[in-house]
């Protein structure tokens, strides 16, 4: 028992030291740095000059689109215009049709008050007035004649009603297909319209957002010029509140050991890594190259401490808002 208790205890231990050497590692290679750098600000801009041009390029096409659209309407327009000739052509037919139906109608409507009043007795008559063989023969084939005429009339009236009602419907088909058809082009239209808008508002975004960083850029620059000391090359920047503390230890600095094991001087700053890894080089104006080595409690987000070596200076530094440059390696 005791030996499986030593056996547990010595795993822990070794579990212990490869999570610390884990964390110390961590600690030890630099993140991504979340820093204002000269290249991110480039490869901001060149984003956004990216961003510009697939803009102004979809900017283009549309508008491109919405002139063929225009195009569509127009011709859709004349096709409108010259099927109202037509319809006009149609009307004029259906009209002639429709006195043929009403003519043939009337026609009809005679013969078969004929037909009632007289029936197969005026047929009689009609054949029995012959004289001679001859003239029932002549008769017969006049009376066949005049059903096959009426055959023939009933037959034209329901071949006039039929064109009728086909010309009617094929028109007002064709009329209703082209006026939906216009009708969605001009929403595609619309749409194109807004999306060409909703771009050009997205542009003048891009654009400003572009100048801002470009004046940002510029500015850094300028003050990297400014104070570019001798022998480091500066490629980014940090806004940041700073506060002095003391690297004989006490009160001011605990127990002078920082949080990857150095002794704290001139030079080591405490930050928060989350901001900028621990490890980084640093140059700070008036106070020199420095090295982030060491975190605390109350360093979040932009803040910085700067260790001196003596109180007197650290009063005399206090707090204070600073810019912090990134050294490049």
């Amino acid at each position: 028992m005791v030996q499986k208790k030593k056996a547990y205890r010595r795993k822990a231990a070794l579990l212990l030291w490869a999570v610390a050497a884990a964390m110390l590692l961590q600690l030890m290679v630099p993140a991504k740095l979340d820093a204002v750098t000269l290249r991110e600000l480039g490869e901001r801009i060149s984003k956004l000059s990216s961003e510009e041009e697939v803009l102004l390029e979809d900017i283009i096409a549309s508008e491109a689109e919405v002139r063929i659209k225009q195009e569509q309407i127009q011709s859709h327009n004349a096709d409108l215009q010259v099927f109202e000739e037509q319809l006009s052509d149609l009307y004029r037919k259906r009209e002639e049709l429709e006195a043929s139906i009403t003519e043939r109608q009337s026609l009809l409507v005679d013969r078969m008050v004929h037909t009632y009043k007289y029936g197969n007795d005026e047929v009689t008559k009609f054949i029995l007035s012959a004289r001679n063989l001859n003239e029932v023969v002549n008769n017969l084939y006049l009376y066949r004649n005049i059903m096959q005429r009426d055959a023939q009339l009933i037959e034209g009236y329901r071949h006039d009603k039929e064109q009728y009602n086909r010309i009617s419907r094929q028109s007002e088909e064709k009329k209703s297909e082209i006026e939906d058809l216009k009708q969605q082009i001009i929403i595609e239209e619309e749409q194109l319209q807004r999306s060409i808008a909703r771009n050009k508002m997205l542009l003048e975004q891009v654009k400003s957002e572009r100048t801002e960083v470009q004046s940002l850029l510029a500015e850094i620059k300028s003050r990297i010029a400014a104070i570019q000391p001798p022998g480091l090359n500066l490629i980014g920047e940090w806004e940041m509140v700073a506060t002095a503390y003391y690297s004989g230890g006490g009160p001011l600095c605990g127990d002078g050991i920082t949080a990857i094991g150095l002794r704290v001087r001139h030079g080591i700053v405490a930050v928060d890594p989350r901001v900028i890894p621990l490890g980084t080089r640093l140059y700070i104006p008036g106070y020199g190259e420095a090295l982030a080595a060491d975190t605390g409690g109350a360093i979040k987000g932009n803040k910085i401490d700067l260790a001196f070596e003596s109180l007197a200076e650290c009063y005399r530094f206090g707090r204070r808002r600073i810019r912090v440059y990134l050294v490049e390696d």
